[in-house]
Formats: structure tokens, C-alpha cells, sequence
């Protein structure tokens, strides 16, 4: 096993999936993030595994979740706006140069990751925890946008807003036309 989550696009009936990125031995901010938006559980595409332990959120606005953020964090004292223009970017010249991967929805596959530690916690349990945490990172983001605080690292104390004021590559992507379980072809 490699131990990676997959994010792929999809249509509404996952019957059409698309790589857009893997990531290896966790599970990157940067797809929670795109995953925040009409976020819920779902069937696996890869594992034949009775519960749900995928996840799926709206394509159109995750992404433009993604990039509100963005352009937020660069109005930030303290936050390298050259790493945020790269990782903007990179987004950018992605789905430029593969618009087939624009559909209408993000799905994550994380049964990987999930079987990595499925000796402490069930593979649903920790889909069902990870589901929580990418709705809560998905309030976090509504209520920063909404209120734009001065200092973002002082206006909440979440772990991931810890993790970014750390290290603003927290937010790094990678952005890739074939993963290792590839949907390219449904």
C-alpha cells in the first residue's frame, strides 16, 4: 500500500472521476480546504468497504474557497505573499492546462491513510472525525472571510491556523494529471 490520499474531480454521480492530486502519509490542508464546501461522506470508488470512507464537497466553490482564502492571507503582515502567489498560481496554470478536470465535485479517497492507524480507530470512525474536521476548517474560513480579522493567528486559535502560522507551506499544493489509483479513463 502507499499510503496516500487521492483526490480526484468527479460528476455529481462519481461515475466521472479525474486526478488532480495525491499526497503522501497525510491527508494536506489544501485538500481539506477544496473539500469544504457542500462537504459529506461517501462510498469509496477504490476499496470495496461496506461504510463510508470517502469524502466529497462542491468543485466550483471548494476552489473559490481555496483562492478567497488566498487573497486574504496576502492582506497578512507576517505571511510570505510569494509562497501564497505560487501556490496560487500553481492552482491556476493546473486547471488551465487540464480544464477536462473541471466537474462538479472534489472526492477524496483517504482509506490509506486511514489504514495506517485502522488498529487504533476504525477506518469510518476516522473518516466520520476527519468529515468534522474539514467542516469545522470550512467555518473557520466562512467566519475569517466574512469578518476579515487585522491578525488571522490572533482572531482564532484552530490547530490549522497554528499549523500556517508555523509555516505558511502548510498550504502548499501539488496538482498532478495521473495518480496511482487513476480515474482518468471512467
Amino acid at each position: 500500500m502507499a499510503n496516500r490520499s487521492y483526490l480526484f474531480s468527479a460528476n455529481t454521480e462519481l461515475t466521472k472521476l479525474r486526478d488532480v492530486s495525491e499526497w503522501n502519509y497525510e491527508i494536506p490542508l489544501f485538500h481539506k480546504i477544496v473539500l469544504g464546501s457542500d462537504t459529506q461522506m461517501s462510498n469509496s470508488k477504490i476499496w470495496n468497504f461496506e461504510h463510508p470512507i470517502a469524502i466529497k464537497g462542491d468543485f466550483k466553490n471548494g476552489l473559490k474557497k481555496f483562492y478567497d482564502l488566498l487573497d486574504y492571507l496576502e492582506t497578512q503582515a507576517d505571511i510570505d505573499t510569494q509562497v501564497i502567489t505560487g501556490i496560487r498560481q500553481d492552482t491556476k496554470d493546473f486547471f488551465e492546462k487540464y480544464p477536462e478536470r473541471i466537474l462538479d465535485l472534489f472526492f477524496l479517497e483517504a482509506g490509506e491513510v486511514f489504514d495506517m492507524v485502522g488498529d487504533i480507530a476504525p477506518i469510518e470512525q476516522q473518516n466520520e472525525l476527519f468529515y468534522h474536521e474539514i467542516i469545522s476548517i470550512s467555518k473557520d474560513i466562512d467566519d475569517i472571510l466574512e469578518k476579515k480579522p487585522d491578525n488571522v493567528f490572533d482572531f482564532k486559535d484552530s490547530l490549522w491556523l497554528q499549523e500556517l502560522k508555523k509555516d505558511i507551506n502548510a498550504l502548499s499544493v501539488y496538482w498532478t494529471y495521473v495518480t496511482y489509483f487513476s480515474f482518468n479513463k471512467s
